[in-house]
């Protein structure tokens, strides 16, 4: 489950940011995009500025695609910019204008249009057309503007043209008109020969009076406007140059700009790749340096070292949370931590098991060693021959080797027992029991028993039932071996008295005898593993595992055993167990 969140986390990490770093680029792509049509549209406008005023308003319109609708406002500031707009539809009718005077048809006829193509005047306006053909109908946008050399031109025309010339009687009066436009009037025959100059005296060559198509283009990249007329009449071109005060010298500065612009994203494009590929480097490559030196002290068994504390400063706050960079990583960190507990666990039970293996065989080969030496120097006597035995000591002897193969049985049990314990406490069940019924189960084996009729075992209950949570087999193993005590190690005719008692949520087992009791130093070591005690010629041998296994079992319990003795005034056993009054919790 956690290797599964963590796989969904990491491709949500990774879509995310490839998608970011697509979304930075195309943003990147478009500003560079946006930039360079304003450089154009400025370069456009300098080179031809009603043209690209013209083309910003056709893009006004709507969101149909099928016939031609202005946004609303679309004609404001046209006053401003001192022009006016007229768009025409397919059938010559005015649709839609802006700014327009009172003086201009609402109505077009094919004539008219063609004139006003053909001329790029009306009514004494300078006109810039525009045909959009994107609709279902085509419509045709219209702008006009007064240009002062333009009614100059119409008026000399109109007022001063004798046969394609200017009388004599008429130059000073057209030389004043030039004069206030700065201007200067070539009349051209049919053979493009200068038949007629009038204003400033300028030189001109024949390529300029014939670059008509670059002038509707660019006019504002020449020094001079031109104004034409054609005399179909008497054949002659009529051309006024004035000083054109918006010129701008023609140059390849658009492509230059689209170029540097297109280097400027490149160049910005490859700083954001080389700035997130440092970034994953370090993002993705320091956990991975990390993870690489926890396996290698795991590798040398250094279970407990998960991180260093240098690495513990770099991936955790002071408040003990990852650090956002490392957050992706969190369950990886929770499942080394997992791990190396385990780890570390299994090799201290490892050690745990070796040591207790080798106590075991240890104890087991010790104390093997006496019965077995005792019963193979019999078994040598027996088989020698060297003797005649009688039948007093042949029953000895077979008592004494009987005694031993007992001993030597209990003792492999309580080994094993011991092992057990110490190794499988993860196996035990515990059942709440009632405490008073338990031990009165427990001693009626001790009631029974005609070979300790020369004992007095006497037992006093509490008065409530009290419950305990209890494995049965090894509760009664403890109790027995904590008995069995009071009469190995006392003459008969010792008491032993147990009862149960309850105060302040402690449950008390107190077993008492008034035998010969224990001296200081054994009841200093009455808790060690093999340790029976000062007098080694005893007449019952035991393991010296009674009382271990006792104390092992009490813990289980999560109780405790307290020793109470001095010589010759008897011994006072107490178990110790947390308790509830009550019945039995499930």
């Amino acid at each position: 489950m956690i290797m599964k969140k963590l796989r969904w986390r990491l491709f949500l990490h990774f879509a995310a940011q490839f998608i970011s770093v697509a979304v930075l680029m195309v943003i990147v792509i478009l500003i560079t995009l946006f930039t360079v049509i304003i450089f154009v549209a400025k370069d456009e406008s300098k080179h031809n500025y009603y043209g690209t005023l013209l083309e910003n308003i056709t893009m006004e319109t709507g969101n149909s695609i099928v016939n031609l609708t202005m946004n609303e406002g679309w004609d404001e500031g046209l006053d401003d910019e001192g022009v006016w707009v007229q768009i025409v539809d397919h059938n010559g009718k005015v649709i839609e204008e802006g700014n327009v005077p009172d003086s201009l048809p609402k109505q077009y006829s094919s004539h008219d249009l063609l004139k006003m193509k053909q001329t790029e005047q009306l009514n004494g306006y300078r006109l810039e057309l525009y045909l959009e053909t994107f609709y279902q109908d085509n419509y045709l946008f219209v702008l006009g503007y007064e240009d002062q050399a333009n009614l100059v031109l119409n008026h000399i025309v109109q007022n001063y043209n004798v046969d394609g010339a200017i009388t004599k009687g008429n130059i000073p009066l057209v030389e004043e008109k030039l004069k206030e436009i700065d201007g200067t009037l070539f009349i051209f025959n049919h053979h493009d020969e200068i038949k007629q100059q009038l204003g400033n005296n300028i030189d001109i060559n024949k390529s300029e009076v014939l670059d008509v198509l670059v002038r509707d283009t660019a006019p504002d990249i020449y020094d001079r406007k031109v104004i034409t007329h054609y005399d179909p009449d008497s054949d002659v071109f009529w051309a006024l140059y004035t000083p054109n005060k918006e010129k701008q010298d023609i140059k390849l500065d658009t492509y230059l700009n689209v170029i540097i612009a297109f280097a400027i994203t490149g160049v910005i494009v490859l700083l954001i790749t080389v700035v997130i590929s440092v970034w994953n480097g370090f993002r993705y490559g320091n956990p991975l340096f990390i993870f690489s030196n926890w396996l290698s002290r795991m590798g040398n068994e250094h279970y407990a070292e998960v991180l260093t504390e240098r690495e513990r400063k770099q991936i955790y706050r002071k408040n003990g949370k990852l650090k956002w960079r490392y957050r992706l990583y969190k369950e990886v960190f929770d499942a080394f931590y997992e791990m190396a507990n385990r780890l570390d666990k299994s090799q201290k039970e490892r050690a745990r098991l070796e040591k207790t293996r080798e106590e075991w065989m240890v104890g087991i080969s010790h104390d093997l060693r006496t019965p077995l030496t005792t019963m193979e120097g019999y078994g040598r006597l027996l088989a020698s021959g060297e003797y005649v035995w009688t039948e007093d000591e042949l029953m000895d002897i077979g008592k004494t080797i009987h005694e031993k193969s007992d001993y030597m049985v209990n003792l492999i049990e309580d080994f094993n027992l011991s092992f057990k314990l110490k190794n499988d406490t993860g196996q035990i069940v515990y059942e709440n029991m009632e405490i008073n019924f338990l031990m009165q189960n427990i001693l009626r084996k001790f009631h029974r028993d005609m070979t300790l009729r020369n004992y007095s075992i006497l037992y006093r209950p509490t008065k409530d039932g009290h419950y305990l949570p209890i494995n049965k087999r090894l509760f009664e193993r403890m109790v027995d071996n904590l008995i069995y005590n009071s009469i190995q190690h006392n003459p008969n005719g010792t008491e032993i008295y147990v009862s149960v008692n309850y105060e302040g949520g402690i449950v008390e087992i107190i077993i008492q005898d008034n035998g010969l009791g224990i001296d200081e130093e054994t009841r200093k070591h009455l808790f060690d593993r093999y340790y029976r005690g000062t007098n080694t010629d005893e007449r019952i041998e035991g393991t010296g595992l009674g009382m271990s296994i006792a104390l092992q079992i009490a813990k289980l319990h999560d109780g405790d055993i307290y020793v109470k003795s001095k010589e010759n005034e008897g011994t006072r056993v107490i178990l110790r167990f947390q308790s509830k009054l009550g019945g039995p919790k499930n």
